[in-house]
């Protein structure tokens, strides 16, 4: 089994998506490559807005390539709706003494009146399957500021523990899935 790429411990109850994402932030986490390990796949996060988020069987014709993160449209504007699309290296779910999921985290221009940056979590994906994570103005409430952005799809792990038993408290960052770098124009 590889090394984690990072750690965060977080107080209290599991952390949600944005907890975590705020403390892989704030530690310089979420570098390039994946580890071994499993995921657990999130509910999207208190403040965070997800319309559609599915999973398909490892034989869809449409799956990107391993290490790949896409998009559609491939030529978004702030009203667009993104679809974002990777295969799961791994199950999510429990895994032994963890549980594993993904994560979509999306980095962006910050202005008032629109939204530059998101996470949402994943739906629950089989090894091989692919996830696909929908957003938009819609759902966010505001269109997306125009400019560019990165999205990355993480995998995440944190302990799985029986209800009695005390549990360790932590996120890991197992690597990053894949990528996309995109601009978005108004429109």
């Amino acid at each position: 089994m590889a090394a984690l790429a990072c750690r965060a411990r977080m107080p209290g109850p599991a952390p949600g998506t944005a907890a975590l994402l705020a403390a892989v932030v704030l530690a310089g986490c979420g570098g390039a490559g994946r580890g071994a390990g499993s995921n657990r796949s999130g509910a999207t996060a208190p403040g965070s807005a997800t319309r559609r988020t599915s999973s398909t069987a490892p034989s869809a014709p449409i799956a990107p390539r391993r290490g790949s993160l896409a998009l559609s449209p491939s030529d978004p504007t702030t009203s667009s709706e993104l679809t974002f699309r990777f295969t799961a290296p791994v199950a999510s779910g429990v895994h032994g003494k963890h549980v594993i999921g993904y994560t979509l985290s999306l980095l962006g221009p910050a202005r008032t009146g629109c939204v530059g940056a998101r996470e949402a979590g994943a739906p629950p994906v089989s090894r091989g399957a692919q996830a696909q994570i929908t957003l938009g103005p819609a759902e966010l409430h505001a269109p997306w500021c125009a400019g560019r952005y990165l999205a990355r799809a993480i995998e995440l792990r944190r302990a799985h523990c029986a209800p009695s038993v005390p549990c360790p408290e932590y996120v890991a960052v197992v690597g990053v899935v894949g990528r996309v770098r995109f601009t978005i124009r108004h429109g």
